[in-house]
């Protein structure tokens, strides 16, 4: 849960460090996205579905990310 009370850069750690399917959720608890940058952004040049960063831009958004356990993360 995030509760951003200024503008926020959320680092995702080494995809390779992790298990092949493991999820995280990031949520925008309290309706702040709007007003505060709130970026997940992938680690070194790994990617996000082939970004290197995603924005939450709509109060109270949320966003499922999982990891190939390798070099990748996907949005689902």
């Amino acid at each position: 849960g995030i509760a951003a009370s200024g503008n926020l850069d959320v680092r995702l750690p080494n995809a390779a460090s992790l298990t092949s399917g493991q999820a995280f959720i990031f949520k925008d608890e309290i309706g702040t996205a709007a007003s505060h940058t709130i970026k997940i952004n992938a680690s070194g040049s790994q990617t996000i579905d082939g970004e290197n960063f995603v924005v939450l831009e709509s109060p109270f958004a949320a966003i499922n990310i999982y990891t190939d356990g390798v070099s990748k993360y996907f949005i689902y």
